[in-house]
């Protein structure tokens, strides 16, 4: 219990520092690749770091005690299912089986004892066995494992050359998306430390250069993985607790999609912080829809519109009124199933409403064949199409892609498409199977005061049914990410919440 209120005293202690994270990523705003990746680099710089080992309250085990504590003083371990507990009556001594683990090897950098050596965001509790069987290997997925102790694997890999295997170790996919962040961090943190790798291990991982830094096998492979496993409240947790000791973040944990910017989908991109990005397709994941209501889901195969003239076509979901926009299935044309939209300067737009409101909004474009250059504004009206509210505008398109959109739109909703045909008016837009998933009225999840709003007098009442002062609440307004117990995660998470993270 006593360090559970060390924890939150921690986390509670940090909130008000933390509100400058509304200004900390300020100077990376309206930057790409290179450039954006050396601002954060400037940013990214620690305070101060701890010494690296135990028995001391200036030293990584400390730090441990705060970042990786779990309920009943458990040591969080990522690399087994091995139990091992922190000492409660000597909080800075060092737990017995464990290594401190380098997710960066430090030999790669010629066991330097610099800031990197001692980073607590690449420093992580880990299985002693685990951890030497893991040793200084670059992380790959791992096809011939000669160690696996179903949370690690360790093998043979052709994650960096199908024709040219390596030795890799492969994480459980519940960590795959944290260490892609880790990896993130290290090659933004510490590009100026590039010159240092002299390992093939480090070699395989990272170049000389200041961008990309990380090879494209190695980005490639971590995009996917963050992509797949997004950031919890775990990992936000432990963000905010090495910034209070560190005075540091990682940005890749507060801004998730910065990684796309540098080395993703988006890296020809300006980053702004509260842009909406395309998900790429072969990374999705469908969550089945289990509300009652329909989705409304229009996939254009029903009707014929054979002409760009102005007109109205009854669909499957809806009837839509068509200007310089047909129905298409040439060879050029992208869609599912047997036709789909083909754009032009013009619009398609609903007649009707979905009587169910919207909670998201998903739809497939592309520009048809060959053609570049068309931009593709989007918008609703839950006025019978008196107002017309932009979901996006001047989107450029390009390659087929689903679009994902969060709307919140209580009212009986309308949808419009509008495209600018380009530079001459005559370059095309494809569109495909539009879908709105219903409305669904939602409780205030963190209000735990029940005043309507999210403050830090909502993150004090929380506080305070965690340790037992108030019994007396809504367990879904306080699970804040429903996990089904109320802990220092909901906590963590509250805060961010506020901060607008």
């Amino acid at each position: 219990m006593r360090s559970l209120i060390q924890t939150i005293l921690l986390i509670l202690f940090c909130v008000t520092d933390s509100v400058a994270q509304n200004s900390y990523y300020s100077s990376v705003e309206g930057l790409t690749k290179v450039e954006l990746k050396r601002a954060l680099h400037d940013i990214m710089q620690p305070k101060q770091v701890l010494d690296y080992g135990g028995n001391s309250q200036n030293r990584t085990w400390k730090g441990f005690y705060q970042t990786d504590y779990m309920e009943g003083g458990q040591v969080r371990d990522r690399y087994s299912n091995e139990k091992y507990y922190f000492n409660e009556e000597d909080t800075v001594a060092s737990v017995s089986g464990m290594n401190i683990e380098h997710i960066w090897a430090n030999s790669w950098w010629g066991h330097e004892k610099n800031n990197a050596y001692k980073d607590l965001f690449n420093l992580y509790p880990a299985d002693g066995p685990a951890n030497q069987r893991k040793s200084n290997h670059p992380i790959g997925v791992v096809s011939e494992a000669s160690y696996d102790n179903g949370v690690i694997k360790v093998g043979m890999s052709a994650s960096y050359r199908p024709d040219s295997l390596i030795t890799a170790w492969e994480p459980a996919d519940e960590w795959k998306g944290d260490f892609a962040r880790t990896y993130f961090y290290m090659a933004t943190c510490y590009t100026d430390l590039k010159d240092l790798w002299t390992t093939n291990e480090g070699w395989l991982t990272a170049d000389m250069s200041e961008w990309p830094t990380m090879r494209p096998w190695v980005y490639n492979l971590m995009l996917k993985w963050a992509r797949q496993d997004p950031v919890d409240s775990i990992e936000m947790a432990r963000n905010d607790v090495i910034y209070c000791i560190q005075g540091n973040r990682n940005p890749f944990v507060d801004l998730p999609s910065l990684s796309e910017y540098i080395w993703g989908t988006m890296v020809d991109s300006v980053f702004y912080a509260d842009a909406t990005i395309v998900v790429p397709l072969d990374t999705l994941v469908i969550v089945p829809d289990t509300t009652e209501t329909e989705d409304f889901f229009e996939d254009f195969e029903k009707g014929s519109k054979p002409g760009y003239a102005l007109g109205e076509v009854t669909c499957t979901a809806a009837t839509w009124a068509m200007s310089d926009a047909l129905l298409g299935s040439l060879s050029n044309d992208h869609f599912y199933g047997e036709k789909g939209v083909r754009l032009r300067n013009g619009y398609i737009e609903m007649t009707d409403v979905y009587a169910d409101g919207c909670d998201s909004l998903t739809f497939y474009a592309g520009m048809y064949g060959s053609n570049i250059g068309a931009h593709l504004s989007v918008y609703y009206s839950a006025d019978e199409g008196e107002t017309w509210v932009p979901i996006t505008e001047n989107d450029s398109i390009a390659e087929w892609k689903q679009y994902v959109y969060h709307l919140d739109v209580e009212q009986p909703i309308r949808l419009r498409f509008v495209g600018d045909g380009g530079d001459d008016g005559t370059k095309r837009i494809n569109l495909d199977n539009i879908r709105m998933t219903p409305y669904v009225e939602s409780i205030l999840i963190g209000d735990v005061n029940g005043d309507g709003v999210l403050t830090i007098a909502d993150v004090t009442s929380l506080v305070n049914i965690i340790l037992g002062k108030t019994t007396q609440f809504d367990q879904k307004v306080a699970d804040v990410n429903g996990d089904g117990v109320i802990s220092i995660a909901d906590v963590t998470m509250l805060v961010n919440k506020i901060l607008g993270k």
